[in-house]
């Protein structure tokens, strides 16, 4: 069959047509839902005995990430962006298509999908291929992907229908384009966001697709790496929620909106944004004011600022900072936009690193007098052996003292120079360094300092929250494949 070789000769995903890929319609979750993660609820609550993060044994509630919960996540942190906005067109594209097949009597049997499901593994495997290679198998069960399957072989069908093609006459991509543009002039589609109501991904003929279903396609074809981000991401919200509905934090409506209104005012003042406005960046990233408000991670956000509030109180962070000023100032002070030129070195030089640490030295102090003739970043570009900066005249960006990127030595040299002065020649473990302060912030006042702190600790609250909830992620994906 035609599709055969089209699914065939595809390598990125299963089931395409017309470059689509094609999920199961109005899928309807399992019961009890699958879980796809089990994690702990710190909390009073307990019911279980829980170890942390830092092997500590504390009282906690048995939680799971289930299909539902996840496939949900995904479609409201993804509806408005790129790989959002084409799932929804591919659903668009199989409601036209079942509709059609199904007014033709052009569905398929499920017979048929199955015998030729079965015949299309054993093409894959003469190929070298397994079925479970592909997202779209590996993601699904196999009710779920026969569905697929018949949706395919239906479009397939109604093309040639259409242009009265005979059995074997070849139904090439550019006819399926066409007949996809037909139906949609003809179809009412109603695919903003703002103009549905929460919870709807899309209508179409005033019939409302619910955002499970976006969920549900945008998990089948997610990558291990972008699901299992998701699971966590679901973990880190309902232990934040809980800990907050624990300590009776909640945000309001009015703070939602007030946040919003803080984050346009910050905006504008920045000059970072080059003029850039708040609505214009949410708009980049596929958002509105009303969607991001919608948002759960968003919520999230401002019940973590919340929370650090009432932890970490402006008379405890004052007290910090009045003790040890310096390791505030390390932590959260001003940064500076630094410059590198790097000259690798081993204690034992080998045909890759050929210098020692004595030769590297002396070579970083011949460079930093080529500075007298050349500028930083002529020489870095020239000279320098690290790649990225190298390509960037030695820029390597803002650093605070106690960040981690850059070597210890190299912080430390550049933290007691002046803005445009190069260091002398810097020794670390990895090699040999001059260091070239481009910029400084300035001293910010205490009360930004204050809120920085909290800030950084309120960030470091949430990530020891995800790593007690000590989430296992389970693996369903081989319970799903098909072996046939």
């Amino acid at each position: 069959m035609h599709l055969a070789a089209r699914l065939l000769s595809c390598r990125a995903s299963m089931g395409p047509l017309l470059g689509l890929s094609f999920a199961l319609l109005f899928a309807v979750p399992q019961e009890p839902p699958e879980i796809v993660a089990r994690y702990c609820l710190i909390g009073a609550d307990a019911t279980v005995k829980h170890v942390d993060a830092e092997g500590k044994e504390r009282p906690g509630v048995a939680a799971t990430v289930t299909r539902t919960d996840l496939a949900l996540e995904m479609a409201f942190h993804l509806r408005r962006r790129d790989r959002g906005r084409q799932a929804v067109e591919q659903i668009v594209d199989v409601m036209l298509t079942r509709n059609a097949a199904q007014k033709q009597g052009l569905m398929p049997e499920r017979a048929e999908v199955q015998t030729f499901w079965e015949d299309l593994q054993r093409q894959l495997r003469a190929a070298g291929r397994e079925p479970s290679e592909f997202p779209a198998v590996r993601n699904s069960g196999e009710k779920q992907w026969l569905d697929d399957l018949a949706v395919q072989l239906a479009q397939e069908r109604v093309v040639r229908a259409a242009l009265g093609l005979g059995k074997d006459e070849q139904v090439s991509g550019e006819m399926m384009k066409l007949w996809v543009q037909e139906q949609r002039k003809a179809t009412k589609l109603v695919t903003d966001p703002d103009q549905l109501p929460v919870g709807t991904a899309l209508r179409v003929d005033g019939v409302d697709v619910p955002m499970i279903e976006l969920g549900m396609l945008l998990l089948r074809t997610a990558d291990d790496d972008e699901r299992d981000r998701f699971v966590r991401q679901c973990a880190y919200l309902s232990t934040l929620e809980k800990t907050c509905a624990d300590e009776q934090i909640e945000v309001t409506p009015a703070e939602l909106d007030a946040a919003i209104e803080q984050r346009r005012a910050e905006a504008a003042k920045d000059p970072r944004y080059q003029g850039a406005t708040f609505d214009s960046m949410l708009e980049a990233q596929g958002l509105t004011a009303k969607t991001l408000r919608d948002q759960r991670t968003f919520r999230g956000a401002l019940l973590l600022e919340k929370l650090g509030q009432k932890r970490f109180s402006d008379r405890v962070l004052a007290e910090e900072l009045a003790k040890d000023r310096d390791a505030v100032l390390a932590a959260v002070g001003p940064r500076r936009k630094l410059g590198v030129i790097f000259v690798n070195a081993m204690l034992e030089p080998n045909q890759i690193v050929k210098r020692d640490f004595a030769a590297a030295m002396a070579h970083v102090a011949t460079l930093r007098r080529l500075l007298d003739k050349e500028t930083f970043a002529n020489v870095a570009a020239l000279e320098s052996e690290h790649g990225p900066s190298r390509k960037k005249g030695g820029d390597v960006g803002w650093h605070r003292r106690s960040d981690t990127v850059l070597p210890e030595p190299v912080l430390a040299a550049a933290f007691a120079l002046a803005k445009d002065a190069v260091s002398e020649p810097v020794r670390a473990d990895d090699g040999c360094y001059l260091v070239k302060v481009l910029d400084v912030e300035p001293v910010p006042s205490d009360a930004e300092l204050l809120r920085l702190l909290r800030e950084q600790r309120s960030q470091a609250l949430g990530s020891k929250m995800l790593a007690d909830a000590a989430i296992q992620i389970g693996e369903p994906r081989k319970k799903k494949e098909t072996t046939k």
